[in-house]
């Protein structure tokens, strides 16, 4: 054996045996280098601003879908590696499992937004009547959102990193190991997005961030526990809560007042308790072995699980 070959082998031993180390480091590093390329164009100091002009994107839509490329291409490279072909096989189609109940279908569409509007009006916001097409642009927005970033993220944090977390720890606990790696990678954008605009910055966001992400992961982890291990709704829930609280939204396209931020906030803390208490009876390692038995021996390749397991 070749001296080459053997350390070679040596790494791709050591990924398979720490994929949530491997990943975690190749990802967080892959997403400054990619962020920090990104804050560089944002700034002029080096070109590229205007090629993402022209194609209609904004530095922040295009340090997100870089970042996203960043994630997926690592959580493929690490299942290959830990997995193999049957890992990168059973996770995909998780990514495309959408035969999981109407209900969780209507909760990760409709809960948040609605929810947000009706606590906004009760906050004092005005419900005003959206131009036309407003309705029509807001659900493409949607789907591309779903298409082009929550999808590929969430293959990453809750296909990937929250799954096999929870092979050790109980949901909420792999919901906040899980936050701490996610809100890091939203660092750079945050810069880009004007949040951080000095060193004093850094420290406050990166803690606000963390507060968010624990909430946001902990609600995603209730929805792939509910919605039978389908990575697909996550991302759909992920994509409601952000269309339900950015400004280019659903409730802002129907709202007027100041809040609207709030008011998502509360929503996301009462859908989140509302979804734990629903399924409190699954949120400990037995559950997410049971998924692990089901994906493994009892799933079909059309993306429904044969187990019971679908709400």
């Amino acid at each position: 054996m070749s001296t080459q070959t053997r350390p070679r082998r040596d790494q791709r031993s050591w990924v398979a045996e720490h994929p949530v180390t491997a990943f975690t480091g190749l990802a967080l590093t892959g997403a400054y280098v990619v962020g920090a390329v990104m804050v560089l164009i944002d700034r002029s100091v080096i070109p590229g601003r205007a090629l993402a002009s022209r194609l209609g994107f904004g530095m922040e839509e295009t340090a997100s879908l870089a970042l996203v490329v960043v994630l997926a291409t690592t959580t493929l490279f690490v299942t290959g590696l830990s997995d193999g072909r049957a890992g990168i096989s059973t996770l995909l189609r998780r990514t495309t499992r959408w035969r999981v109940g109407w209900r969780w279908w209507a909760v990760a569409v409709a809960a948040l937004p609605l929810l947000t509007i009706a606590l906004s009006i009760t906050l004092g916001d005005e419900l005003v009547r959206p131009a036309p097409g407003t309705l029509a642009r807001e659900a493409l927005a949607t789907v591309v959102a779903l298409l082009m970033i929550n999808v590929a993220e969430e293959l990453s944090w809750a296909g990937f990193l929250q799954t096999r977390l929870e092979r050790r720890h109980n949901l909420l606990v792999a919901a906040v190991i899980t936050a701490i790696p996610f809100a890091l990678v939203h660092v750079p954008i945050r810069v880009i997005a004007g949040d951080i605009s000095g060193i004093d910055d850094v420290l406050p966001q990166i803690l606000m961030l963390l507060v968010l992400c624990v909430l946001i992961r902990t609600l995603l982890g209730a929805v792939l526990r509910g919605a039978a291990n389908s990575v697909l709704l996550v991302a759909m829930m992920h994509t409601s809560f952000n269309r339900s609280n950015n400004v280019d939204g659903l409730a802002a396209d129907v709202l007027r007042g100041e809040a609207r931020t709030l008011a998502a906030l509360i929503a996301a803390l009462l859908v989140t308790a509302a979804l734990i208490v629903t399924i409190r009876r699954r949120l400990g390692r037995a559950e997410r072995a049971r998924f692990d038995e089901v994906e493994e021996f009892r799933s079909e390749p059309s993306g429904r699980i044969t187990s019971g397991a679908q709400l």
